[in-house]
């Protein structure tokens, strides 16, 4: 699909795709910098009638361990996902190993999108992860992508809340081509540097606070209500929707970047 630009001249449109899509963060920020949502993955039946109302066209996908990705490959620019958080969060067990992190690196490795961007709480950059933080960055270098971690408040990107989030930015600056296979595919990064101010090795934030002020608001907006869902049922599960969604105005602001850079 493509769009005009400011010129009237024809530009392809940034493809995008989410995993642990819940209601929608990534893909509302997606929309702000008109791009296309491809598909969301979201097991949760809920969020799944969300994101059906407000993207129809997106193909949407339940378990992200029994879809066959391989077939997306080349087919994404943009991939976001944020994976459960609850096992480095000082609000939950603080075991870490999630295992779904994992998945969510393979269907990165599956896909090969020109750039992901990766979402968890602050917990996961603490001395405590430190190495399973290295050696997430690690893997996504071994695909060939180049990784920086950013940290960053809500409230400066004009959301009223403490909330500060990880945000795992991977870039593909080379040509990437699947093995055994001379087909190149494309690459749109549109540079070779690094987004400006990001971390692109060792995150050295150990000495920072943990404790943070929660909020279940997350800068999304109220207004969510579809007539397929009955009041109480709303009530209930919007509320473990909305305290489990990202800040879709801090992904606004990675988005942009990235806009800028391919542009």
């Amino acid at each position: 699909m493509f769009i005009l630009d400011g010129k009237g001249m024809k530009k392809k449109r940034i493809r995008h795709g989410s995993l642990f899509s819940g209601i929608g963060g990534f893909d509302l920020a997606a929309d702000w910098c008109g791009w296309e949502t491809v598909f969301h993955c979201e097991v949760d039946v809920f969020c799944q009638k969300i994101l059906h109302h407000y993207w129809p066209h997106a193909a949407t996908i339940g378990d992200i361990e029994k879809h066959e990705w391989k077939k997306w490959r080349g087919k994404i620019d943009v991939l976001s996902g944020g994976w459960p958080c609850q096992k480095y969060s000082v609000a939950g067990s603080r075991i870490g190993s999630e295992p779904l992190k994992e998945v969510l690196l393979d269907v990165v490795d599956a896909v090969r999108p020109a750039w992901a961007v990766l979402e968890n709480v602050f917990g996961f950059i603490t001395k405590k992860f430190a190495a399973e933080h290295d050696r997430l960055c690690q893997r996504l270098e071994t695909m060939g992508y180049e990784v920086q971690t950013f940290c960053i408040d809500a409230a400066s990107c004009g959301v009223p809340t403490m909330e500060r989030h990880v945000w795992i930015v991977a870039t593909s600056t080379c040509q990437r081509r699947k093995r055994l296979d001379k087909k190149q595919i494309q690459n749109i990064t549109g540079a070779p540097l690094l987004l400006p101010g990001g971390d692109p090795g060792v995150f050295d934030r150990w000495a920072l606070s943990e404790s943070r002020v929660c909020n279940v608001g997350e800068g999304v907006s109220g207004r969510l209500d579809i007539e397929t869902i009955r009041a109480k049922v709303w009530h209930a599960k919007s509320l473990k929707a909305l305290g489990n969604a990202i800040v879709p105005q801090i992904a606004y602001y990675i988005f942009s970047a990235i806009n800028e850079t391919i542009n």
